[in-house]
């Protein structure tokens, strides 16, 4: 470990989308640049409502299941720049509210940088256009326990 290193653990919240996987462009050349352990994650949210929503309009009936399988989809969409980088990563895929296993995965693991998009696939128009960042987004930058990177479409 080098001494006065600010950057020694990377924390690249993903859902997939356009913002999130230029923040992982981002944090692979920082990773690059500093050595920096990256650690991908995804949340799989298991709430009632996501399930009666996926339930209604898939009519699917094995949802963690499918849950586990589109976030390790998304995960390994997330890995080509850390790849291309060179750069060792670890992956996570935990169930639970986004913003609550980011933050917890962040004090958990005491990462010194959070690499996110700025809005999710899940944000509304509504919503980007008049804050700009998705409700995810602004929850783990309000709580976050070190740097976040926000990057933007």
């Amino acid at each position: 470990m080098t001494p006065g290193r600010l950057i020694r653990k990377i924390l690249i919240a993903t859902d997939g989308s356009g913002p999130a996987l230029r923040a992982a462009d981002y944090a692979a050349e920082i990773a690059q640049c500093t050595n920096a352990e990256v650690t991908i994650l995804t949340a799989a949210e298991t709430s009632g409502i996501t399930q009666f929503v996926t339930y209604a309009v898939q009519a699917t009936e094995n949802l963690p299941e499918e849950l586990r399988h589109t976030g390790a989809h998304i995960v390994e969409s997330t890995k080509k720049p850390f790849l291309e980088a060179d750069v060792p990563i670890h992956t996570k895929i935990i169930e639970g509210f986004a913003p609550e296993v980011i933050l917890n995965e962040a004090r958990d693991g005491k990462y010194d940088l959070i690499a996110m998009g700025s809005r999710g696939a899940g944000a509304g128009l509504t919503k980007r256009l008049i804050f700009g960042m998705g409700s995810v987004a602004e929850r783990v930058v309000s709580s976050a326990p070190c740097p976040v990177l926000v990057a933007r479409e």
